[in-house]
């Protein structure tokens, strides 16, 4: 019967598509890494790896053999985390990604509350909007606006949000009031921009009804927090993450403009590489964020 360290080297071999990189992974010589895929296939009857060509791929049974064999060692390699970390204490770090705009609104309070927790953990926080690489970036959990579309990844919803048209009431009292979306060129407008675009898109829907309008911003910024300082000073109208500019809103400080008229909804996720991939502080931590969100 082949062995788990077999079964488990040629995972490691098929993920790196190398031997030499899964040798160096798993700290191991690269002839016992070859010689145990070879005992393996032997065991099988099988071949598992396609070795004629520079770049190793596997066969249509090595793929099928890692596929019926990937759940099983995902869940050994769990349950061998689990019981070592009832041995550990919660020293180390957790190194996360968040969105930009939303670390301070969405993430600043759980941070504290795991570090209270849990004093002698460190926390490594990345404001990135693109996919950081679990390995190669070291990243133990991503906080996403985007769903991945890489496979194997864990995914979980968070929450669900949109983004509002927001004015303070002094520009509002100062200038013609809204009616329809088709207004807002009339008015000063403040977006999100990006510099391979001049020009921005608003979609926004009622009852089943969309209206789209394109337009060059008077006023153009890549940070939410400084477009929304914009509007609060009343230079013109602009779009926020509800999350951003709930408070100012609820305070008065800040209007929603055309409020029966809505952005598309905003998914945010938690993602990782797997609970056998997970340490005991990213658990944790995981933990306290689906708690402040009452995941």
């Amino acid at each position: 019967m082949p062995s788990f360290d077999a079964i488990a080297i040629f995972a490691k071999v098929a993920q790196s598509q190398s031997f030499t990189d899964a040798a160096r992974a798993l700290d191991m010589p690269l002839s016992s890494v070859s010689r145990k895929v070879a005992e393996l296939e032997a065991d099988l009857n099988a071949r598992l790896i396609d070795r004629s060509k520079r770049q190793i791929r596997l066969t249509k049974a090595g793929t099928t053999y890692l596929e019926l064999c990937r759940k099983g060692l995902e869940s050994i390699n769990y349950a061998n985390r689990v019981m070592t970390d009832r041995h550990s204490d919660t020293t180390g770090t957790v190194t996360i990604t968040v969105p930009p705009n939303l670390m301070e609104v969405l993430f600043l309070e759980a941070i504290e509350s795991f570090q209270l927790r849990h004093p002698n953990a460190r926390l490594r926080v990345l404001v990135s909007e693109r996919m950081l690489d679990f390995v190669d970036d070291g990243v133990d959990l991503s906080f996403r606006v985007a769903r991945p579309e890489i496979p194997d990844l864990v995914v979980k919803t968070l929450l669900i949000y949109r983004h509002r048209l927001i004015a303070s009431p002094g520009y509002l009292a100062a200038n013609t009031a809204l009616r329809t979306v088709g207004d807002l060129k009339d008015h000063k407008t403040i977006g999100f921009g990006f510099h391979t675009s001049r020009y921005l898109n608003w979609s926004l829907s009622r009852q089943g009804q969309t209206d789209d309008i394109r337009f060059e911003p008077d006023l153009a910024i890549n940070d939410y927090a400084a477009v929304q300082a914009a509007v609060l000073s009343g230079q013109g109208i602009g779009e926020l993450p509800e999350p951003l500019c709930r408070d100012a809103v609820q305070a008065g400080q800040l209007v929603e403009v055309l409020p029966e008229w809505h952005f598309p909804e905003i998914t945010l996720y938690a993602v990782h590489a797997g609970n056998a991939s997970l340490s005991k502080l990213a658990r944790l931590f995981l933990d306290t964020v689906f708690s402040k969100f009452n995941v």
